[in-house]
This record gives structure tokens, C-alpha cells and sequence, in this order.
């Protein structure tokens, strides 16, 4: 199994990442494409495909609550979010964030800049709307299969074990 994907929202910028851009609302967006552990206290774990260093720019739909107000995966409004986000327009590439097997930490929601930002994660909290530079986010294809199951604590979606 390779080695996990990070993800911090970073507001101070005092930190260092393979991958980064500068996004709005004074954040960066930093990311580690395979760290076997966290890189940083506030990372989040993230689906390896949504990581690219050729990837182009992208507008993105970031829900990243408190970590003291983690619901876990199976909560029925997680349930139902991600059910949304397989029913509807697949996204250029999206991921749920994790920090233990169990809690849902969040989501990415990507877009290419000019299309409309239809996030079912913003059934869960108030998202940030960011535009990433080039080099941090990919693609990811939509997920095969209707499986709604996390493999191994894997952030969602994960194709296989």
C-alpha cells in the first residue's frame, strides 16, 4: 500500500510542503503527495489521486471544521453527502479528509476555473472557496462501483483495499 497524501490548511505560513500554492482568504494550501506519517500536527489525510505536480489550476471547495467537532463516517449526514457526491456531477477530482480510522475531517471538492462549484459536502458546514495555482491538484475519476465503504480508515473515495 503506498505511502498516505497530507493536506493543511494553513493560515500562518510558516510551514513547508512539496506541494503549495497561495489560495484565498490568506490560507495556503500545502500538501505532501506520500508521507508514511503526518507531516504536520494539522494535516489531514487525503486520497493520493487528488495530488498532481503537473496538475493545473483549479477552484476548489474546502470544508475543513474544527477539530474538537469532527463527526465520524457514519454519521447519516456524512453518509448522505458522499451518496450526493456519487449521485450527481462528478467533480475534476474530490476526496474526504481523515485524521483517525473513524472521524470525517473534511473534503476537497475540485473544479476547473468557469465551472459552477456544486459541493454536497456543504451539506456538512460552510465551505472555503479557494483558487489553487497550478502544481498541487489533479484529477481523480469517480470512484468504480457504488461503494460507499472506506477501506483501512482510507479517506474516501477508495477503489480498493
Amino acid at each position: 500500500m503506498p505511502d498516505p497524501a497530507w493536506l493543511l490548511l494553513d493560515p500562518a505560513g510558516g510551514v513547508s510542503a512539496p506541494l503549495a500554492t497561495a489560495a484565498g482568504d490568506g490560507v495556503r494550501l500545502l500538501a505532501w503527495p506520500a508521507a508514511a506519517r503526518r507531516p504536520h500536527p494539522g494535516a489531514r489525510r487525503c486520497d493520493p489521486l487528488l495530488l498532481d505536480a503537473d496538475g493545473p489550476t483549479a477552484v476548489v471547495s474546502v470544508l475543513w471544521p474544527d477539530r474538537d467537532a469532527l463527526p465520524l463516517f457514519d454519521d447519516p449526514a456524512v453518509v448522505q453527502a458522499r451518496r450526493a457526491a456519487l449521485a450527481g456531477p462528478w467533480p475534476r477530482a474530490a476526496s474526504a479528509l481523515t485524521v483517525d480510522a473513524v472521524h470525517f475531517a473534511g473534503s476537497v471538492w475540485v473544479t476547473d476555473p468557469g465551472r459552477p462549484v456544486e459541493d454536497p459536502f456543504a451539506l456538512l458546514g460552510v465551505p472555503r472557496l479557494l483558487e489553487v495555482g497550478a502544481g498541487v491538484l489533479g484529477r481523480r475519476p469517480r470512484p468504480a462501483g457504488p461503494a460507499q465503504e472506506r477501506y483501512a480508515g482510507a479517506p474516501w473515495p477508495a477503489d480498493g483495499w
